[in-house]
C-alpha cells in the first residue's frame, strides 16, 4: 500500500523484506536444524529415553511450522499472495495448523521439563513417570487436547473483506488472549519451575554421601543434569521469542477500533513482522540451541557426521580401487598384440 509519506513506504517495504529473507533464511536453518535432531533422537543412546521422546515430538510438531506455516507466511507478507483471501477452507486450516502445532511444540518442552523433574526425584513412584510407555501417552493425549482446543478456529475465523483473520469483537480478544497465556506465557513457567526443581533434585542427590552413592546414582545424575542444562536454554530461548508476539497481537486487537495514522500503522505493521520472525525463531533454531548447551547431544552429533564421513570415504576408495583394474586390463591387452 502506497503512501505519500516516505517514511511510511518506507516501513511498509522493510516490513515486506524484512518477512521475505528473514522468513526464507528460518526456512533453511530450520530445514537442516529439525533434519539433524531427528538423527540425533532417533538414535540407540536417546531411543530408550523419555525426555528425548518430548524433544522428538517438539521436532516433529516444528516439522508442521516450517514445512507449511512459514512458507505460507512468506508468500502472504513478502509477495503479498495469500490464496487465503480466496479460499476459506485455507484461511481456517492455516491458523488452526499455525496455532495448534506452534503450541504443541512448547508444551511437549513443558513435559519434557517435568519428565526431567520426576526422574531426579528420590521418590521411586515420582521417577516411574519417567518411562517411555508414559512419555507416549502424554504425547498422544497432550496432541488430542490442542487439536479439540483450537477447532474453534474452524468456526470463528473468516477472509471477509479480502482478509484472512479471526471475527472482531469478543472473540478475538479471547483468541489473541488463549495464543498469549496458553502459548507465550503459561509453558515457559512451567518450564522454569520444575527446570528449577530439577536442578534443585540433582543438586540433592550430588550431595548424597559417597558410601551410599551407586555408579548407577551417578550416571542417572550426570545425564539429568545435561538434559536440565539443555532444558534451561531450552525455557530462556522460549520466553524470548515467543512473547514479544503474543503481545504484539493482543495490542493490535485492542487498538483495532483506534483511529491510526498511516504512520502509526505502518509501525504496527513493522513490529508485527519482526515479532512473527522472532517467534518462528522458536521453532527454527532448537538444534542450535541444543547444540550450544548439550554435550551429550554434540557427542551423538558428532557420532553422525563421523559416519557420514567414513561412508563418502568407503565409497571413494571403492570408486578409486575400481580404476587401476581397468588399466591392469588394457595394458595386458596391449601387451598381447605387441608380442604377436
Amino acid at each position: 500500500m502506497t503512501s505519500n509519506d516516505p517514511l511510511v513506504n518506507t516501513l511498509n517495504f522493510l516490513s515486506e523484506c524484512f518477512a521475505r529473507y528473514a522468513l526464507i533464511i528460518l526456512f533453511i536453518l530450520g530445514f537442516i536444524g529439525l533434519t539433524l535432531n531427528t538423527l540425533v533422537f532417533t538414535r540407540k543412546a536417546f531411543r530408550q529415553n523419555s525426555c528425548t521422546r518430548y524433544f522428538l515430538a517438539s521436532t516433529i510438531a516444528n516439522y508442521l511450522v516450517v514445512y507449511f506455516i512459514i512458507p505460507s507466511r512468506i508468500l502472504s507478507d513478502g509477495f503479498s499472495v495469500d490464496p487465503g483471501t480466496h479460499s476459506l477452507g485455507y484461511c481456517k486450516f492455516r491458523f488452526y495448523i499455525y496455532f495448534t502445532f506452534k503450541s504443541l511444540s512448547s508444551w511437549f518442552i513443558v513435559l519434557a521439563s517435568i519428565d526431567r523433574f520426576m526422574s531426579s526425584s528420590r521418590n521411586f513412584k515420582c521417577r516411574q513417570f519417567s518411562r517411555l510407555s508414559v512419555a507416549r501417552n502424554n504425547i498422544v493425549i497432550t496432541t488430542i487436547i490442542c487439536l479439540l482446543f483450537y477447532s474453534h478456529v474452524f468456526i470463528f475465523y473468516d477472509n471477509r473483506n479480502g482478509i484472512c483473520n479471526s471475527l472482531k469483537g469478543v472473540y478475538r480478544i479471547f483468541d489473541d488472549a488463549c495464543y498469549l497465556i496458553g502459548y507465550s506465557i503459561v509453558p515457559p513457567i512451567l518450564m522454569s519451575v520444575f527446570g528449577v526443581w530439577t536442578l534443585y533434585n540433582i543438586r540433592s542427590l550430588r550431595l548424597v554421601s559417597p558410601k551410599t552413592t551407586g555408579s548407577r546414582v551417578v550416571v542417572i545424575v550426570n545425564r539429568n543434569q545435561q538434559l536440565a542444562f539443555m532444558l534451561l536454554f531450552q525455557v530462556i530461548f522460549t520466553s524470548l521469542t515467543t512473547m514479544p508476539h503474543a503481545t504484539q497481537k493482543l495490542y493490535n486487537t485492542l487498538t483495532s477500533d483506534f483511529v491510526k495514522s498511516d504512520l502509526i500503522r505502518a509501525q504496527d505493521n513493522f513490529y508485527t513482522e519482526v515479532a512473527r520472525v522472532i517467534s518462528f525463531v522458536n521453532h527454527t533454531c532448537s538444534f542450535y540451541i541444543l547444540t550450544l548447551s548439550g554435550k551429550t547431544f554434540r557427542t551423538e552429533l558428532m557420532k553422525i557426521f563421523e559416519e557420514i564421513q567414513h561412508y563418502f570415504t568407503l565409497h571413494r576408495n571403492t570408486a578409486v580401487l575400481c580404476i587401476p583394474l581397468t588399466s591392469v586390463k588394457v595394458n595386458r591387452t596391449t601387451n598381447h598384440h605387441q608380442v604377436s
